[in-house]
């Protein structure tokens, strides 16, 4: 992947030294060899420190909106799940097209960083990666190590859809291969067999363990809220009517305040500390308005309308 990390800090430099951008966000290598970090490079000198390949998970459109209102127009490393963030951003008017400049990479998945931290030797330096198909290798200081993306890769990149940028400027390596996933909702489709019952418990179970750290809300491309409901003062959605807990309370409103209009970009999943499955909760929403309105993944496309922002004469009408 040095090919594309290459293109990647020449694009970057030139867009900075033409003065097309002020500021260019991408990804840089963390503190740990399968950790990345974003990076914000506002100077041609500055672009060595952007890097790319299998560790890149963090979904940097979500940084676009803190710079909406900044002087000058800003680039943006992405994915084909964070693109979908872009259009979507872009759709509900949170950021204005002609200051963003969109560096789209096909990306051919990402690993799950605890998984590789714990086969790699501690405190190893990463040398280089490359994508084999059917696995990542992994090239270190301390040794070469082989990844099976099956066992290796995040979940929500094991069924992906968008593999490639929906929206791009500049566009950096080849196009990958789309493919369609029957088993795309097959986790959903396994908890609505329960009953009512066992779902609620399951769910119980997984909201008791919630810290309300709201690290899902803050780092969700979609939650756009200047001022959001769970920051009030005086909760209104803290209801003593209901025998809900809080923290289910707190879950179900945010999964029905970003239905429509998520992305299934997965980061609510990934960044949660109590590894509650949220991307399942928004898994079934994004299942149900495809079986009920034929409603694509938002931001899969521009101008594609939320399924529950329009209204259809031939939508289903069962609760009439």
């Amino acid at each position: 992947m040095m090919d594309v990390i290459q293109q990647l800090r020449e694009q970057a430099k030139k867009l900075l030294e033409e003065k097309k951008v002020t500021l260019v966000i991408g990804f840089g290598q963390g503190t740990e060899l399968a950790r990345t970090t974003p990076v914000f490079i506002d100077s041609p000198e500055g672009v060595s420190a952007l890097t790319w390949g299998p560790f890149c998970a963090n979904n940097l459109a979500k940084y676009l909106t803190d710079y909406k209102n900044a002087e000058g127009n800003v680039a943006v490393v992405v994915k084909g799940c964070d693109a979908r963030s872009v259009i979507r951003l872009l759709d509900d008017n949170q950021i204005s097209r002609d200051k963003v400049v969109v560096i789209g990479v096909p990306c051919p998945g990402q690993l799950e960083w605890q998984k590789v931290a714990a086969e790699v030797k501690p405190g190893a330096s990463l040398k280089e990666t490359a994508d084999n198909g059917e696995s990542f290798s992994v090239k270190t200081d301390a040794g070469d190590y082989s990844f099976n993306k099956k066992d290796y890769m995040l979940h929500r990149c094991l069924v992906c859809e968008n593999p490639n940028p929906v929206i791009s400027d500049i566009t950096i390596g080849k196009e990958l291969p789309v493919k369609t996933y029957e088993e795309r909702f097959a986790e959903v489709s396994e908890l609505e067999q329960k009953s009512t019952e066992d779902k609620s418990a399951y769910w119980d179970k997984q909201f008791s363990r919630c810290l309300r750290c709201y690290a899902c809300r803050n780092v969700c491309s979609v939650c756009t809220c200047q001022i959001c409901v769970f920051d009030q003062m005086l909760p209104m959605w803290v209801s003593k009517r209901t025998n809900l807990s809080e923290n289910t309370m707190f879950h179900i409103t945010r999964a029905f305040h970003v239905a429509g209009r998520c992305v299934d970009c997965g980061e609510c999943d990934r960044v949660c500390p109590m590894d509650i499955p949220l991307r399942k909760l928004n898994q079934k929403i994004h299942k149900d308005l495809g079986d009920l309105f034929d409603s694509p993944t938002p931001g899969s496309k521009p101008g594609i309308p939320s399924a529950l922002g329009e209204f259809s004469p031939g939508d289903p009408e069962e609760f009439m």
